[in-house]
C-alpha cells in the first residue's frame, strides 16, 4: 500500500505544527518499504523542512499537486523531464512555473484595478506578520515553484471576478482557507496521486492500494482518488462538509486520527 497525507491538522497538528505523535509511525512504515508520500499546499522547501525534522526523506506531492519531489536514489519517474535540485533530489513539473504565474498576477491586477498583494511582492517578515510564521518558515513557503498565494482581503464578489480573470488565462485560483493561492488549471492533489500511484505500478508490475489521509475541502480531490479515502476530525472536534460515498470519518482530532486512520486500513489489507 501507498499512504498518501496531508500535512496541517492531518500529519501535523493545527496549532503548534508538531509531527511528535506520528514520527515514529511514519519512520516504522518506511522502514518496512511501506511509501508515506506528504501531500500538502506546501511548498517543497517547506516538505523538505518538515522532513529533516522527522529524520525521513520521502515523495512530496507539493503546491497542491503541482510538483512532485523525489527524494535522491528514488526509482520512480525515471524517463521524466524533471529538474535535479542542488542538494539531491529531483522536482518534477506538473504546472505552470511561479515566473508564469506571478507575470499572469501583475496582468490580473492591472486589468481589475486591484493589488492582489502576493507572497512574491512582501517580505519574509511580512508574510511572517500575516501568517504567524517564523521568518525562516515565512521564506520557505515564499519560494514557490508552481503556484502564488495571494494575501489581499476582498468581498466575495471581487473574487469571483478575480477568479473569472484568471482561468481566462488559464489558471486556477482557489481557496486554501485563510488564502486564495493560483496555480495550473489542471493541477489537484487528486491528479497527482494517481501519476504517483501509475509510477508504482508500473515498477513493481502490479496493482498498489492507496490510501489517502485528510482533514479539509482542500483534500477532497485526493481523498476521491484514493482506494481508501480517510477523513480525521478538525480542532473542534468535526469533520469537514466532504460527501464522499467510500470515506471513512475516523472519530480523533489531527495526528491521533492519522494514527488512527493508519491502523484502520492496515487491518484490512492485512
Amino acid at each position: 500500500m501507498i499512504v498518501f497525507t496531508d500535512l496541517d491538522g492531518t500529519l501535523i497538528d493545527f496549532e503548534t505544527y508538531s509531527a511528535e505523535l506520528t514520527t515514529p509511525r511514519v519512520q516504522a512504515l518506511l522502514a518496512q518499504g511501506v511509501p508515506v508520500v506528504f501531500c500538502s499546499s506546501k511548498t517543497r522547501r517547506e516538505q523538505q523542512s518538515l522532513m529533516q525534522e522527522m529524520q525521513i526523506d520521502t515523495i512530496g506531492i507539493v503546491e497542491n499537486g503541482s510538483g512532485i519531489y523525489l527524494p535522491p536514489n528514488c526509482p520512480l519517474f525515471p524517463d521524466q523531464n524533471d529538474s535535479p535540485l542542488p542538494e539531491g533530489g529531483r522536482l518534477i513539473g506538473l504546472g505552470t512555473s511561479a515566473d508564469m504565474i506571478q507575470e499572469k498576477i501583475s496582468v490580473v491586477s492591472a486589468c481589475l484595478n486591484i493589488d492582489l498583494k502576493p507572497y512574491a511582492n512582501l517580505s519574509d517578515q511580512e508574510v511572517a506578520t500575516l501568517t504567524g510564521l517564523s521568518e525562516g518558515a515565512a521564506h520557505r513557503a515564499r519560494l514557490r515553484d508552481f503556484s502564488e498565494t495571494l494575501t489581499v482581503q476582498l468581498d466575495p464578489r471581487q473574487w469571483a471576478e478575480v477568479q473569472t480573470a484568471f482561468t481566462s488565462h488559464g489558471l486556477q485560483c482557489l481557496c486554501g482557507g485563510r488564502f486564495f493561492t493560483v496555480s495550473a488549471v489542471s493541477c489537484n492533489k487528486g491528479t497527482a496521486l494517481q501519476r504517483v500511484v501509475e509510477a508504482y505500478s508500473s515498477l513493481i508490475d502490479g496493482l498498489v492500494t492507496s490510501i489517502a489521509i485528510g482533514d479539509s475541502s482542500n483534500d477532497a480531490d485526493m481523498l476521491k482518488a484514493a482506494d481508501m479515502p480517510y477523513l480525521v476530525q478538525q480542532p473542534a472536534g468535526a469533520w469537514h462538509a466532504i460527501d464522499l460515498p467510500r470515506l471513512h470519518r475516523i472519530p480523533a482530532i489531527g495526528p491521533a486520527g492519522w494514527l488512527e486512520a493508519v491502523r484502520h486500513a492496515e487491518d484490512i489489507i492485512g
